[in-house]
């Protein structure tokens, strides 16, 4: 009977010992489901502060380009509008903003000039894919792109045929860029070409001119035939003050023997692109809104999320 005893006291023990463990168990994974909702709720509130943040940024950024719009109709580097915002604390965080002349890069849409291809815009292109050591071949497939026509550009244009034996399948959008990313869709483009191509490219409705007082020496080297990358550095470094008409830029005495022709240029910018982060705790926010400007004002016409990262 003692021995009976011991062993059901025995097995009470172990039964007592595994509900506490089973019951320890449920609290921690409790406490762990608890602490991340916690975290969740934390992170969703710092994202949509953040964002609170973009449109105040955005803000700033269209009252300076509405004074600019009453200072002259010259655009160049020296602009109050072009001065970054710092690295500036705010509630819950910090934040730091600039802004970029988009018509500093070539419009990807100039390549299609009301319904027909234009030769000019598309040699620019060409000379900017060789710049920069990527494929020239690569124009004929962004000019079949946007192209009303389903005829290939040979050798290495591309139409429906081509993008409807990807997988997915999908067809040729056959009208402008709405977005400059729509370049990683366009037959031999690679991701790593497309990162190269970014900095010097960009997509808005239409025809802009490419301003000359804003433009890299490399967007520069792009004008012509031959000119060399010195040249460009020194028609880069030669507007100190801005060319006020594309004519005083032709005459320049970098610029006079380049064999640039005025097609295509301008000294004025209406497209430009808002740069931002917000920093808000461990949420860390990376931003850009595409902004465009006339007589009236600015307004911004895209706003898309470069990155969203929690610590």
């Amino acid at each position: 009977m003692r021995s009976l005893r011991q062993k059901q006291r025995g097995i009470a023990l172990i039964t007592v010992m595994l509900i506490l463990a089973i019951a320890t168990v449920a609290v921690v994974s409790m406490s762990s489901a608890r602490q991340l909702d916690i975290r969740r709720t934390e992170n969703q509130l710092r994202s949509a502060q953040a964002w609170e943040y973009v449109y105040g940024l955005e803000s700033w950024a269209i009252g300076r380009l509405a004074a600019d719009s009453t200072a002259g109709k010259v655009d160049g580097l020296a602009e109050d509008w072009s001065i970054p915002l710092a690295r500036t604390i705010v509630a819950g965080g910090s934040m730091q903003a600039r802004i970029e002349d988009l018509q500093g890069r070539i419009n990807l849409n100039n390549v299609l000039v009301e319904g027909k291809i234009s030769k000019d815009d598309t040699k620019r292109l060409e000379r900017l894919l060789a710049i920069l050591k990527l494929k020239t071949e690569l124009v004929q497939a962004i000019t079949d792109w946007v192209d009303a026509d389903m005829d290939v550009s040979y050798p290495h244009g591309a139409e429906d045929d081509t993008y409807t034996r990807q997988k997915p399948a999908y067809r040729a959008a056959n009208r402008q860029f709405a977005d400059v990313s729509e370049l990683l869709l366009v037959q031999g483009m690679t991701r790593e070409t497309y990162l190269k191509l970014l900095p010097y490219v960009y997509a808005v409705d239409g025809y802009a001119p490419l301003n000359v007082n804003t433009a890299s020496a490399i967007v520069l080297r792009c004008l012509a035939d031959d000119i060399s990358a010195d040249q460009a550095e020194s028609m880069f470094r030669a507007r100190g003050k801005p060319f006020a008409k594309v004519a005083e830029f032709l005459k320049d005495e970098t610029v006079a023997d380049a064999g640039i022709g005025k097609y295509g240029l301008g000294v004025s910018s209406q497209h430009l692109l808002l740069q931002g982060q917000i920093d808000m705790g461990k949420t860390h926010l990376l931003f850009e809104s595409q902004m465009q400007r006339d007589s009236g004002g600015a307004q911004v016409v895209k706003r898309q999320r470069q990155g969203l990262a929690h610590d």
